[in-house]
């Protein structure tokens, strides 16, 4: 995902343009657009643009989403990230008023700015802002939307960003992020999904401006816009917005066609080979469901009990870290989840119409991996075999219906959760939790975890060093003790040689180098 704040102090956005760049600031700096007066203003336009309205007339914020029905897989062969740079060119970038480095000092006495997300299915462009600037704020985000200036300087940063992003983040800086982009990569090879958001190196440098303004032109345009606006906007803001975004393209509405997931044959390994001193480890497979779908909330009481995201309460997390010290954090999802190392709490803007189911080990010390890759196969080969226990189901159940309120807690998420909502087609994605978990029982569970869940054919990531020597041991599937530095418990030696005789049974291993990574 691309994540793009253009809220940034002005200094430090004129330091990094730079007078030289070709987008100095003019002598004269544009004033903010203001309103027409409503004594002479004609009838308002208003287009007939989707909307969901989320209001909260107390809150002295208003928040605005503007969902586009466009993402990274509609990046054509060859330009893949034509589809972040053009919205980085839209949230990123000077208008044909003003520069860049002008819009950035507009927004920046608002405590505002005009963020950018680009997934896989949508890009989704966000603000907030104080009411008391709402019509200040509306005039420079309805000029940054329908008036970019596409300016060659900003078209180079914002290229450069992506691709930093790709080299140096992912790749670099970033493991965690590493491994969640390589084992989506893994599971959806050749598909529409294969590719990270930001586009790949060699796409990028085939990117060029005049594809940006043709893919703006077809894609961001209002027949692909689902609008939401939440918090304490005044009457009549809505219909005002609408018709300054009636300046977008008509533009027609197409939802692409998915081609099924590629089927996934046996446990097949990919060791991307990094200069690192811990491992980390993902694996996974494609889903046939998603939160529209009802078995999705058994699927996700049962995802819960093995890991929650950032929660210790978790079955892997109790075996694996709390009993034999293996690592940091053990988690399962049963869908894609968003920038896991910097959140808590699953966050809204990533709606997809194919998901998959992964569980997620990390960091674990290279003498382990082996080890730690048995024991959650062992975990969850139990939880397939013996199911969860009434006690398990109620308690899970329990912390669940109280900990997804907590994925609502701002206002911009509220309202971001609407939105994917409507995407799905179904009710508001917590009401439905509610509605959903209340109903269950411990049998909808277990057929659940029996009709979807499995261990057989997988797709396994492990960011490691030394890949060549780990490749050789997986191949020999022999048992690799953990060893403790202190005395446990005969039980707990007794269950470490079930989970040593845990076959890995890899159907291929290979090696990619980190370098080689979203190359192409």
């Amino acid at each position: 995902m691309t994540t793009t704040n253009v809220a940034w102090g002005v200094l430090a956005v004129l330091a990094l343009i730079g007078p030289a760049a070709g987008n100095a600031a003019p002598k004269k700096k544009p004033p903010i657009p203001k309103p027409v007066p409503k004594a002479v203003q004609a009838a308002p336009v208003d287009p007939k643009i989707e909307t969901i309205a989320v209001p909260s007339p107390n809150s002295p914020m208003v928040a605005v989403r503007l969902l586009f029905r466009v993402g990274s897989m509609d990046d054509p062969a060859g330009k893949e990230g034509l589809a972040a740079l053009t919205g980085l060119m839209l949230g990123q970038a000077g208008t044909t008023e003003r520069s860049y480095a002008d819009l950035v000092e507009a927004l920046y006495p608002m405590a505002a700015s005009i963020d950018v997300v680009t997934d896989r299915e949508v890009t989704t462009i966000t603000g907030l802002v104080h009411r008391d600037k709402l019509a200040d704020y509306t005039a420079l985000l309805v000029e940054a939307l329908t008036r970019p200036g596409f300016i060659p300087a900003d078209f180079e940063r914002n290229k450069e960003q992506l691709q930093v992003s790709l080299t140096t983040t992912l790749r670099a800086t970033n493991d965690e992020l590493l491994g969640l982009e390589a084992i989506q990569g893994a599971i959806f090879p050749g598909h529409p999904y294969a590719h990270a958001s930001e586009g790949t190196v060699q796409g990028l440098k085939n990117v060029t401006l005049d594809d940006v303004k043709r893919f703006y032109l077809e894609s961001f345009t209002r027949s692909r816009l689902l609008l939401g606006v939440g918090g304490g906007y005044p009457e009549g803001w809505i219909s005002q917005l609408k018709t300054g975004l009636a300046k977008l393209p008509l533009g027609v509405s197409v939802a692409r066609e998915l081609p099924a997931p590629p089927s996934v044959l046996g446990r097949r390994i990919t060791l991307i080979e990094k200069a690192t001193d811990s491992v980390g480890l993902h694996f996974g497979f494609p889903l046939p469901l998603t939160r529209a779908d009802a078995d999705y909330y058994p699927l996700l009481v049962a995802a819960s009990f093995l890991g929650e995201h950032r929660t210790s309460h978790g079955v892997l997390y109790e075996e694996l870290r709390e009993k034999r010290g293996l690592n940091y954090g053990d988690y399962a999802y049963v869908e894609y989840y968003p920038l896991p190392p910097y959140t808590n709490t699953p966050t809204p803007g990533s709606p997809r119409r194919q998901q998959y189911f992964s569980l997620w080990l990390r960091p674990v010390k290279p003498a382990d991996a082996q080890f730690a890759l048995r024991g959650a196969l062992y975990e969850l080969d139990k939880l397939i075999r013996d199911g969860m226990k009434p006690a398990d189901f109620e308690l899970t159940r329990s912390f669940l219906t109280n900990y997804t309120k907590l994925w609502t807690q701002t206002l911009s998420d509220r309202l971001g959760f609407a939105l994917d909502s409507r995407y799905y087609g179904m009710s508001p994605f917590i009401d439905e939790i509610d509605q959903r978990l209340a109903k269950i029982t411990v049998d909808d569970v277990n057929r659940a975890i029996r009709k979807y869940l499995q261990t057989g054919n997988l797709r396994i990531v492990l960011v490691t060093a030394n890949a060549a020597d780990l490749k050789a041991g997986l191949e020999r599937d022999l048992p690799v003790p953990k060893k403790y530095g202190t005395e446990v418990s005969a039980d707990l030696l007794a269950e470490d040689e079930l989970i040593q005789r845990t076959k890995i049974k890899p159907a291929a291993v290979e090696i990619v180098p980190v370098e080689q990574m979203f190359e192409k």
